[in-house]
């Protein structure tokens, strides 16, 4: 009995600690004072926990495309099998298909019922980082659709932890040459500072001739502070000069998990920008689903989008 009464006791105990340690921030914030410091290794655990995970996912969601010039909207029909296949359906606003897409994490099918341009395209995935404008692989397609981070890798010692108001911060550790290229270091950014090449073009073209893309990536993740949801991404690549920023909003939860109903992706460069917006309308997982992709013998080929 005195056992019984141990272990009862134990569990209880465990299960305040972490009630405790769950409420510790929210208490503070409900109280005005400023979140408490934690390693980003810490960080990185706690957002592990809201990794959105599944195995089938169905998603219907409205869209809205800004390129500076043209803003359009339409509808999309999503399905994906996790780390194997996304298929989309692209409607406009009256919900005729206008196109169809199938992307693998080594092929991209497209095809254009648009009528006066309907035609099908077989090739690789480097055609969606052309059309997209920034290097992207399936993997980040896939974590983009559910919220997930995209680049974020495991291991404290590649990130900084930074308080951001309400709000944890990740930035990922500079390199040699990097320092070079934006004139300070990670500990001297302020967590919403635009970063820029800080050298006159010839000493810069000497180091991009000498150095990787990756070297000269800047990452930066934003979590709640309260339940560590991802709640915006912004990655600097100062070897293409331009910024690719992800924001999620509005979170709701399907079979225990958490997802951003709305998500903002937005591309820009020293010349030009794009941003995309998704809603989530609908939302299902665990139902299996086929992926039909039935080219017409009327369509033509194309080797180029």
């Amino acid at each position: 009995m005195l056992n019984k009464q141990k272990t009862y006791f134990f569990i209880s105990f465990l299960l305040s600690v972490v009630l405790l340690a769950s409420c510790s921030n929210q208490r503070r914030v409900s109280k005005g004072k400023p979140l408490k410091n934690k390693s980003s290794g810490a960080i990185l655990n706690k957002y592990a926990e809201n990794y959105f995970d599944f195995e089938w996912l169905g998603l219907k969601v409205s869209a809205d495309l800004d390129d500076g010039e043209k803003k359009t909207s339409f509808k999309a029909n999503i399905r994906l099998k996790k780390d194997s296949i996304i298929w989309v359906s692209i409607s406009p606003a009256l919900g005729v298909e206008v196109a169809r897409l199938v992307i693998t994490p080594d092929s991209l099918k497209l095809l254009s019922k648009v009528p006066g341009d309907k035609y099908y395209y077989l090739g690789d995935f480097s055609m969606l980082t052309e059309m997209a404008q920034t290097d992207i692989d399936f993997e980040m397609v896939q974590n983009l659709l559910v919220g997930n981070a995209i680049g974020l890798e495991q291991g404290e010692d590649k990130y900084k932890s930074r308080i951001d108001d309400q709000q944890y911060m990740l930035i990922s550790k500079y390199n040699r040459k990097l320092k070079k290229v934006v004139g300070t270091d990670e500990k001297d950014v302020e967590p919403d500072d635009s970063l820029e090449v800080d050298l006159d073009y010839k000493r810069y073209q000497r180091i991009k001739k000498r150095t990787d893309e990756e070297d000269l990536l800047v990452k930066r993740y934003w979590f709640d502070g309260i339940d560590y949801r991802l709640e915006r991404s912004v990655f600097d690549d100062l070897y293409y000069r331009r910024a690719v920023i992800v924001e999620h909003e509005n979170f709701k939860t399907i079979e225990g998990q958490s997802y951003p109903e709305i998500t903002r992706l937005i591309i820009s460069s020293l010349t030009a920008s794009q941003t995309l917006q998704m809603e989530i309308n609908r939302i299902k997982t665990s139902k299996e689903y086929d992926f039909p992709f039935e080219i017409p013998k009327d369509f033509e080929r194309k080797t180029n989008i």
